[in-house]
């Protein structure tokens, strides 16, 4: 039976290999897929012209994204335990919350003019780095701690 960490780091690790699935499917689609999940004007120019930076940037986007999946499931024991584990998945957990919850003081503070700029893929996107980040962080809360080596002093 899996622990509740264990589901929630699944989770996160699902979400992680999806979002890289859809850079890679977005780049396999071409401008217009690229523009539709949000990707920067320049980047769409990029891809309409044949650049290097598109698909190097997904690419390197989904690298990062699959990262964060194998350390979500190495979490959950799905994977050997990979090096700095715990605070790898911290500062994943952190990346995503802050990147979720940047869109709110922007709208406090700035709300008239920023308002007109946002769409509803910039808020879908927020909340679920939003969630997933938090998988991240409770997955990580309701891990055991690894006994320390006895062999080892300290």
């Amino acid at each position: 039976m899996q622990s509740r960490h264990e589901f929630l780091l699944m989770l996160a690790g699902c979400g992680g290999f999806l979002g890289g699935l859809l850079h890679v499917v977005a780049l396999i689609g071409g401008p217009r897929w690229i523009a539709a999940i949000g990707a920067p004007p320049w980047v769409v120019q990029s891809a309409q012209r044949g650049t290097w930076i598109a698909p190097v940037g997904a690419l390197v986007i989904t690298v990062l994204m699959w990262l964060c999946s194998a350390y979500a499931f190495s979490g959950a024991g799905m994977l050997r335990r990979l090096p700095l584990l715990r605070t790898g998945l911290f500062s994943i957990a952190l990346v995503c919350i802050l990147r979720g919850i940047v869109l709110v003081p922007l709208v406090v503070y700035l709300h008239l003019e920023l308002m007109a700029h946002i769409g509803s893929f910039e808020i879908i996107a927020s909340m679920i780095w939003l969630i997933i980040g938090l998988f991240f962080a409770f997955g990580l809360h309701g891990m055991p701690r690894k006994h320390r080596n006895p062999s080892r002093p300290g």
